[in-house]
């Protein structure tokens, strides 16, 4: 129309009008929520364990213990690790005895993750040993009485995938003694 004063509007369709607004809502709702979780402290949730004492922690066998990967070994452990509330980790490891200390730790440190059921994650372990390699995972039975992990056949599977897993059999203290909560 000539002379009129009315703008032209742009043509957006209304579905598409309709997905923008969704968008922005839902990315409103998002950062309400993600503000909220972190404002209360559920963001840390993943990793929501607490661990005492804070400090220092002294690693050490209790009796032997036994490693396998296609020899059977006794050996001795002596190692450290460090806690800092909801972080815990292993920061050294060796064996001892006979022909235990060809095996050694890489890839330290190992995050210490405990778990509800009374276990105990240890996280991206690498063994090298003179019959082969090892990489993940090692799971034990933590008392929280006395600060005990136990290792009952605990596999960490073959690096590469394919041969033996390594296998730990025996009991690791720590000193002063150690224990964690779950909320």
């Amino acid at each position: 129309m000539p002379g009129s004063t009315r703008r032209q509007r742009s043509f957006v369709p209304r579905s598409a009008l309709t997905n923008l607004e969704r968008m922005i809502t839902m990315k409103k709702f998002i950062t309400a929520v993600s503000l909220t979780l972190a404002v209360t402290g559920f963001a840390g949730l993943a990793n929501a364990e607490t661990w005492s004492p804070t400090g220092a922690v002294a690693l050490f066998n209790v009796g032997n213990i036994s490693v396998f990967k296609g020899i059977n070994l006794t050996c001795g452990l002596s190692g450290s690790g460090n806690i800092n509330g909801a972080d815990a980790s292993v920061g050294s490891l060796a064996l001892t005895g006979f022909l235990c200390s060809t095996i050694s730790f890489n890839g330290l440190p190992y995050n210490i993750e405990g778990n509800t059921g009374g276990t105990v994650t240890l996280e991206g372990v690498v063994v090298v040993g003179i019959t082969g390699d090892c990489a993940g995972d090692l799971i034990g039975t933590f008392d929280q009485a006395t600060g005990i992990l136990t290792f009952d056949a605990a596999e960490i599977p073959s690096s590469p995938p394919g041969g033996a897993p390594c296998q730990i059999t025996g009991a690791v203290g720590t000193n002063p003694q150690a224990s964690y909560t779950n909320p």
